[in-house]
């Protein structure tokens, strides 16, 4: 039983990280709960702010300004109690103390909801959903007859809250989920599939189409998805749209857009404003307008007592009536009443917002919105104005370092960033993520601020500021990826990736800086693999390299050649850009990323055959591996040679160098490779013909693997490997199961063909010769027109499904059956293979 602190009417469970307020969860991320416990746990004491730092950011290294956003946060919380906001003093330079009310108990404040997070991605709504009733009461009908469903409106109107609401309520009606999918950050329309797949977790396929991927992976599951902020790529959401619709019959789309997608499948809900209340009406009338219980519900955020007596009901209706009912207008507008009295904001109203007096109905509504929020602006000071607009710049969010590099300057000093930011998020311009960590605008909001930005003047100086910072925030972001551990690296560098799209669009535009771009582009290797957008990368990195000129850096143009032979894959034309690299490397005299880039050159070799030119870079590399530090890196030489080793037939090597740098992977924490260097020796030892090994090592990798960040393609790849052993074994219950799990994972990618050999003989084996032979002889016809040749335990597995058809059929009926079977989609293929009964 955890210890519970009662904090006047507030109750704190640090346990659960949440704090509660009459046994309602106050919106407090998980940073502002661990500071909040450091105090209340030591109340009345003073508390060191090192010690606190300690608590909320264990073994991190922060700067004290985010503990000052967090004790923010946590002050407009108390604040719900009267004379709550003084309950933490500050001891100047030293520290905080806590002189509220606290009394411990234990036991547990309630169930704490949450999502299942294996089945969708919605995000935690921190706020209450109020009125809509009707809305959410027809969606939730409309969804399960129709296909697409686009809730229309203005920006500001609701229509992603609304969408995200519908969508948690109907969650357990979709077997595989709801997804939602937030296109707001993006400019390149070509982007639309790629963001659908960084949700869905899907991997792009060499050859072939991301929406292709994107069919295949969703063609069996029934899911729901959430196409949010669809305006600006519209029609890049349509094309996909209907292509979705048209092929995964079971998928459902909510899109939220200004306007309408155009497709035939598409039924239009508009969005209107919130019902608005009569001002003339007595108090209890205009409480029961949904518009005024928004206002409220809001405003009691910054005020807890606020209420609605006679007087201040009708100037809360007008407020309601002037802003048209627009929620995102009322919650800036309720957000003010920390610091002026309703019927000062109806006064402002009057003075700033003509347009909404002007009686011009043909207006578009948005305007009003940006009224709303000019009006906000207005308010702001100098200094606030100008943070507000430089903010624009980023898309994706921020950190606080990445505002003071890129925002400081006249007439805000760089230490005084983060108190400006504070006033922005108090006045609901900027929001804070959960753990305080970073920051983001609404994207109306950010919208309406880079029109500031333009105004000021400083849109270009501002862009050169942000793609400079993140130039050099990513610098060591390719050393980095092997040097540190697989999860730091990525929760440094991922949440980036709409700035460094931003920042790289914006140096390789006509006013940009094409040197800037091509350096930022060279560091970005990792991040497009690590996200998977591979044919992302392969564009942006083309792009780079024909821009290289004289001015260069020969360390640019190594990372550019060596990640554009990563991202090419098994292409033969990496070999060339590896061997660019490796010269590059060596004028350099950078021993550790010459054995990275000769390891990947020998691989490369390796797959294309050429087994003696591939020996050689290894050679080179073995005599460098004394002054490689880096475990990853020695980890890859180890993987090359025994990638080679195994080809030429020397498994016993081969499997003593995959054991090597499996251990040296799990050393330098880089959990993907050491799976998959698992399933390398687990494959080995099928090949080996030790299968109780290849059984304990596949088992022990898909164990590991679903608990693990790796795509749905490798989680196949294992456990179709996994089938093979069984039906090695003469299992064939058990390997049926698994098929049954792996063949769908594989389909969507596209890589179901390669690992039907052993598919189609446990359908042999189970005694339905024929339905064998089709499946055989569709992996045939596959082999031949991609060139490719079997790997040892699928072509083992092929030689023994032949020898069993050609005991069982005659050769003219076996072979009309293999010509049938390379007629078959891979769809029907994959049913037979999954359909047989042992």
């Amino acid at each position: 039983m955890g210890t519970l602190y009662n904090i006047g009417p507030l109750q704190l469970d640090p346990d659960a990280r949440v704090l509660t307020h009459e046994g309602t969860a106050v919106a407090l991320g998980a940073r502002a709960v661990a500071v909040l416990t450091a105090l209340v746990s030591r109340a009345n004491e003073y508390v060191q702010k090192s010690t606190i730092l300690e608590a909320a950011w264990p073994g991190l290294v922060v700067e004290e300004a985010n503990l000052s956003v967090q004790i923010s946060a946590i002050r407009r919380a108390l604040a719900r109690v009267p004379g709550g906001e003084g309950w933490i003093e500050t001891l100047a330079r030293r520290g905080y103390r806590f002189v509220g009310p606290v009394t411990e108990g234990s036991g547990r404040s309630g169930p704490v909801p949450s999502i299942d997070r294996k089945r969708t991605n919605l995000p935690e709504l921190l706020t209450s959903f109020v009125g809509r009733e009707r809305e959410l009461a027809e969606l939730k009908q409309l969804l399960p007859k129709t296909r697409l469903l686009t809730l229309t409106g203005t920006g500001g109107i609701g229509k992603t809250r609304l969408a995200q609401q519908a969508a948690a309520e109907v969650l357990a009606a979709y077997r595989d989920g709801v997804w939602f999918v937030d296109l707001a950050p993006l400019r390149d329309p070509g982007l639309v599939p790629s963001a659908l797949a960084q949700v869905l977790q899907v991997t792009e396929s060499a050859g072939q189409p991301l929406a292709t991927t994107l069919c295949n992976h969703l063609r069996t599951k029934e899911t729901l998805l959430i196409l949010d902020n669809c305006e600006h790529v519209l029609d890049a959401c349509a094309r996909l749209t209907e292509v979705l619709l048209r092929e995964a019959a079971q998928v459902t789309v909510i899109a939220t857009s200004r306007g309408l997608l155009h497709v035939a499948a598409e039924h239009t809900y508009p969005l209107a404003a919130l019902p608005l209340p009569d001002a003339k009406a007595d108090a209890q009338s205009i409480a029961r307008s949904d518009a005024v219980q928004l206002f409220v519900e809001r405003a009691r955020q910054h005020r807890p007592h606020f209420d609605l007596q006679e007087q201040r009901a009708r100037a809360v209706a007008e407020i309601c009536v002037r802003l048209d009912g627009i929620p995102l207008a009322l919650e800036l507008a309720a957000a003010r009443v920390a610091v002026l009295p309703v019927e000062q904001i109806v006064r402002l109203l009057d003075q700033r917002f003509r347009l909404l007096t002007s009686g011009n109905r043909e207006l578009p509504r948005h305007q009003t919105l940006h009224a709303m929020i000019d009006w906000s602006y207005e308010l702001l000071d100098a200094a606030e104005q100008a943070l507000f607009a430089r903010l624009s710049v980023f898309a994706g969010g921020w950190t606080l370092a990445a505002a003071e590099a890129v925002c400081g300057g006249e007439p805000i000093a760089k230490d005084e960033v983060v108190y400006v930011l504070i006033g922005l998020i108090e006045q609901s311009l900027v929001v804070a993520d959960e753990d305080g960590d970073r920051y983001r605008m609404l994207e109306t909001v950010r919208q309406y601020a880079r029109e500031r930005l333009t105004k000021f003047a400083e849109s270009e100086l501002v862009a050169r500021r942000h793609a400079q910072y993140f130039c050099d925030l990513f610098a060591p972001a390719p050393d980095d990826w092997l040097k540190l551990p697989e999860i730091e690296w990525r929760a440094t560098y991922l949440p980036e990736r709409d700035n460094i799209r931003a920042a790289i669009e914006w140096a390789f535009a006509p006013q940009g800086d094409l040197a800037l771009g091509v350096t930022l582009s060279a560091t970005t290797g990792p991040l497009w693999s690590e996200l998977s957008l591979l044919n992302e990368g392969q564009q942006r990195f083309e792009s780079a390299v024909s821009r290289i000129d004289k001015q260069t850096t020969p360390n640019d143009l190594a990372r550019l050649w060596l990640w554009q032979g990563l991202l090419w894959g098994a292409a033969v034309s990496s070999q060339t850009v590896f061997e660019n690299a490796a010269d590059a490397y060596r004028r350099l005299g950078d021993a550790t990323a010459l054995v990275h880039t000769l390891a990947r050159l020998s691989i490369a070799l390796t797959r294309g055959g050429q087994f003696g030119p591939a020996a050689e870079p290894l050679e080179e590399a073995s005599r460098l591996l004394e002054r490689v530090r880096i475990p990853k890196v020695i980890a890859h030489y180890h993987r090359a040679v025994a990638f080679l080793k195994v080809h030429i037939g020397d498994a016993a090597d081969g499997k003593w160098h995959f054991e090597q740098a499996e251990s040296l992977y799990r050393m330098a924490g880089s959990e993907r490779n050491a799976l998959a260097t698992l399933g390398d020796l687990a494959n080995l030892n099928w090949e080996l013909g030790d299968l109780d090994a290849a059984l304990k090592g596949f088992k022990e990798s898909v164990t590991l693997m679903r608990n693990a960040s790796v795509t749905s393609r490798v989680l196949g790849v294992c456990l179709m490997n996994l089938h093979g052993v069984y039906v090695e074994r003469g299992e064939l219950a058990e390997a049926l199961v698994v098929a049954r799990e792996a063949l769908p994972l594989l389909q969507d990618g596209g890589y179901a063909w390669l690992y039907l050999d052993c598919a189609a003989l446990g359908v042999a084996l189970s005694g339905r010769i024929g339905d064998a032979a089709h499946i055989v002889g569709y992996a045939d016809s596959m082999f031949l027109a991609r060139g490719q040749r079997r790997s040892g335990n699928e072509a083992r597995a092929h030689a023994r499904l032949h020898n069993l058809l050609r005991q069982k059929l005659e050769p003219t009926k076996l072979q009309r059956l293999l010509v049938d079977g390379a007629k078959l989609t891979v769809e029907e293929v994959c049913k037979l293979a999954l359909a047989h009964n042992v």
